[in-house]
């Protein structure tokens, strides 16, 4: 297994922002990235929560082509995260086949893995889906990226689908897992806007499983397929709307510091009303009963010509 690692660094902020005071996390520190999440050990468990419930919402699908795969494939996860996807994939895919994981941010790479440690064929290093090595031309037989929603921007989704293209051998696969609109009452309402308006201001594109098909088309995949899955929300749900809700609850909580160190976008004021937001959102949407979120799974084909 190899690992290259890098040290954290402090995110930059213009001075002319009325920073709201805040307790903070610790986010990652990639050259230009606007990745809003925080990249820390509470960041570790809710990416395994959400893996074993994006998982099971797929049923326990995590590759949905049908590939043969064989001794000298390799699989791309862009965005790996903690690899709890790589993971689950090994037990999926003959030792043979070589599993590469890239992220902005080393710091959640699973270092101490036994089962990578045993297994071998697993690398992961710092990298960006928008630029990645050139010697990966032609070399991946699947390429995947997952809850990246938070990451790119807009400008970049078209050049990492194209980047997806020009390392998958011809025939290969790209999947993407993206989340759509959550609902519940006028709470949640209110949150969106919020959410919305934070992507906007870092060129986010809170609204990108509407636009993948077509970008997929755009750069040339073939045989363009979309799975959409409703998530339900809240404890009116039973153990897996709970589930759902920490989970989605986690990731929003963990925007906290990129919403107060933007002066709280007209929203929220300090950082006892951005909690107490936080607080009705999730008792709305254990009480709605139909609290939902969307989830969509495209997957497409490069050309075999």
């Amino acid at each position: 297994m190899e690992i290259t690692v890098i040290r954290p660094a402090t995110e930059a902020f213009p001075e002319d922002i009325d920073r709201i005071q805040h307790v903070g996390r610790v986010y990652q520190s990639f050259p230009g990235s606007e990745y809003v999440l925080p990249s820390d050990g509470p960041e570790r468990d809710r990416l395994a929560l959400q893996h074993r419930l994006l998982a099971g919402t797929f049923e326990n699908r995590i590759m949905m082509p049908e590939i043969s795969f064989e001794a000298g494939d390799r699989i791309l996860d862009s965005g790996c995260g903690s690899g709890v996807w790589l993971l689950d994939a090994i037990n999926q895919v003959p030792n043979a086949v070589v599993l590469e994981g890239i992220d902005i941010e080393s710091r959640l790479f699973p270092m101490d893995s036994k089962l990578i440690a045993t297994r071998g064929n697993m690398n992961f290093s710092i990298g960006t889906i928008t630029k990645l090595p050139s010697e990966w031309t032609a070399t991946f037989t699947l390429v995947h990226q997952r809850l990246l929603i938070a990451a790119l921007r807009a400008e970049e989704w078209g050049q990492a689908i194209k980047e997806m293209m020009r390392v998958l051998v011809p025939g290969g696969w790209v999947q993407l897992g993206e989340a759509g609109a959550w609902q519940a009452g006028k709470t949640t309402e209110k949150h969106r806007s919020l959410v919305d308006k934070l992507f906007v201001k870092r060129g986010l594109l809170l609204d990108c499983s509407d636009r993948i098909p077509s970008m997929l088309r755009a750069a040339g995949f073939s045989n363009v397929h979309i799975d959409k899955r409703p998530i339900s929300l809240g404890s009116w749900a039973g153990e897996v709307g709970i589930e759902a809700r920490e989970n989605f609850m986690g990731v929003f909580r963990g925007m906290k510091s990129p919403v107060l160190n933007a002066g709280g976008l007209g929203y929220v004021n300090t950082e006892e009303e951005w909690e107490s937001l936080l607080d009705a959102v999730e008792e709305e949407w254990d009480n709605t009963e139909g609290a939902e979120m969307s989830f969509f799974i495209f997957y497409a084909q490069k050309p075999l010509f």
